[in-house]
């Protein structure tokens, strides 16, 4: 790719100087502890975008507020769609530059009661792909859009009750299972939705109904009416930790296509499960998910021939389920230095043919940097083992350095990407011969640095680098794929 060292050597460059500036803030604050107390009371000092705040509308209050990203990347050996794409040579490697902008306006129609309205514009500059290279929605354009729309009441009347109705994000516990996914430019998830809620001294309970919102790179964003979802959320109070449940219902209406060929997909499905998150004593902290999928899914499958259309209809029973488990321990210093553990399972289908789909697929949960920041694997078919090393050396500057250890469940499925499509399948051949690949899938080692100057400004850097391991060596290209990027976010 023209260009190609040039973008490597000023993406790497760029996060040299941002690692070593924040190394230089580490040596610093340990030579001067009395000027980063100084420092901490950065954020109670009086700031400029006060004046926005709080504004007199006639009997109501208007509240202003903005949120600006600027994030240069730096990919190879794979992009936003596939590992070792080799449909262009360009895609080899990819260096961009995304931006995004958004302005909030929230009525204060009393104590209780408000309406919002979020409006987002965000693009890419010098990416290999192009919006003709998407179908639908760019995961890097959406210029000029409403994101979000709402009126919400809650405590009506003095009430238990409350209501949240109009276009929104949606997002519990620690995002696994529902979120926005604010990671992707453009943003992952936003919905339609009525949203019920019922808040008690002993529980707090959220009832939805909803339809996701599919992003238009110079269009208004639109509803999708394919999938209808149904779910609740309760949060039980007064316990020594934290303890959720929920249920997600989905149920496609019309068929949903699912690739160029014009597949239908027919889903009803139920998700159910749990969110656990707590603390032994001081220093030991928890944390646990469990979601299990039951019900029905029916594709329709059509091959094509010079005379004719095969169609091929294909009913199975859903059984699917995801884990993830986590503990970790901090360690009695001013630097908060913590050692954890974490494993995270999604169930594979050992058996393609049987009628019985066995794949979870992850509900609607942010996968960031949750199994991997360069977004290889989805929690679909996978077995991550993940150890992780973080620390503080200044209530600024936040260090985080994970090893995960990645294996698919079942070899007869698919690896899955980020995006929950397959993208690769064992299928025996003369290049391939062994009747059944290694589980092994890779291994990918990450390190973060966040420092958050204020409650205003982060900024924030990363690499990560990815060793293929003898499933993909044996199911075809099999480069090291690497990852980096350096971003700056201001907000008010």
């Amino acid at each position: 790719m023209s260009f190609g060292w040039l973008r490597v050597t000023v993406g790497c460059w760029i996060v040299l100087e941002v690692t070593g500036f924040t190394l230089a803030l580490t040596s610093a604050s340990v030579l001067a502890a009395e000027l980063l107390d100084a420092e901490d009371k950065t954020d109670e000092k009086p700031h400029w975008s006060d004046v926005v705040k709080d504004i007199p509308v006639g009997p109501f209050r208007l509240d202003l507020g903005a949120n600006l990203r600027l994030r240069y990347e730096y990919e190879h050996n794979f992009d936003i769609q596939r590992y070792a794409d080799d449909r262009k040579p360009t895609y080899a490697e990819d260096g961009f530059l995304l931006h995004r902008e958004r302005l909030d306006l929230k009525l204060h129609l009393g104590e209780t009661a408000h309406l919002f309205m979020q409006f987002q514009n965000n693009d890419v500059f010098d990416s290999d792909f192009t919006e003709k290279d998407f179908t639908g929605s760019s995961p890097y354009t959406n210029l000029l859009n409403v994101r979000q729309a709402y009126a919400e009441w809650l405590h009506i009347g003095g009430s238990p009750f409350g209501l949240k109705v109009g276009r929104q994000a949606i997002s519990y516990a620690d995002t696994r299972i529902w979120a926005p996914g604010e990671w992707g430019n453009t943003g992952r998830y936003t919905w339609d939705a009525v949203k019920a809620i019922a808040d008690f001294p002993f529980m707090e309970t959220h009832l939805i109904l909803a339809n996701r919102v599919r992003y238009d790179p110079h269009a208004p964003d639109k509803r999708d009416p394919w999938l209808d979802v149904y779910a609740s959320y309760a949060m039980i109070k007064n316990l020594p930790f934290k303890f959720d449940l929920f249920w997600i219902g989905k149920h496609s209406d019309p068929d949903r296509t699912i690739n160029a060929q014009g597949d239908l997909l027919d889903l009803d499905t139920d998700t159910l499960g749990f969110y656990m998150d707590g603390k032994i004593g001081k220093r030991w902290d928890w944390r646990g998910t469990l979601a299990y999928t039951i019900g029905d899914r029916k594709l329709t499958t059509y091959k094509r021939t010079q005379d004719s259309v095969e169609v091929k209809i294909t009913d199975e029973e859903v059984d699917a389920w995801g884990l993830n488990a986590r503990l970790g321990y901090t360690f009695d210093a001013s630097w908060k230095p913590r050692l954890g553990i974490e494993f995270s399972y999604g169930s594979g289908d050992p058996t393609p043919d049987d009628h019985r789909y066995e794949t979870f697929d992850g509900a609607f949960g942010a996968v960031d940097a949750f199994y991997g920041w360069i977004n290889l694997v989805g929690w679909v078919n996978l077995e991550d083992y993940q150890a992780s090393f973080s620390c503080q050396p200044t209530k600024k500057l936040k260090l985080a350095l994970d090893h995960h250890l990645y294996r698919l469940d079942e070899t007869k499925d698919a690896w899955y990407y980020f995006t929950g499509q397959a993208i690769r399948r064992y299928q025996k051949s003369e290049d391939h011969p062994v009747p059944e690949p290694d589980a092994d899938l890779g291994q990918e080692i990450n390190f973060i640095v966040t420092y958050k100057h204020s409650k205003h400004l982060e900024l924030q850097a990363g690499y990560a680098h990815f060793w293929p391991g003898k499933y993909i060596e044996e199911t075809g290209p099999s480069p090291d794929a690497d990852w980096c990027f350096v971003q700056t976010t201001y907000s008010f």
